[in-house]
């Protein structure tokens, strides 16, 4: 079963497990989950843009995400 819940307190190598899809576009958000919450479409990512660590918010509204298996 998938989670609708990640979190900080998840470890990092559980979190790499999973990607978010976006509802709307069905389009992956790049990056590493830092948390993600299916029922209120909020989730926090952390990218590398030129070089450098960049942590961005999205919110989809409710149960605009899902998270789903990463395939690596």
């Amino acid at each position: 079963m998938l989670p609708l819940k990640l979190t900080a307190a998840d470890p990092e190598s559980e979190r790499r497990l999973y990607k978010i899809v976006r509802c709307d576009t069905m389009a992956d958000l790049p990056g590493l989950i830092l948390s993600a919450n299916v029922e209120t479409g909020l989730c926090l990512m952390r990218t590398i843009v030129n070089g450098e660590e960049q942590t961005d918010e999205h919110n989809f509204g409710p149960w605009g995400i899902r998270i789903v298996a990463a395939r690596r």
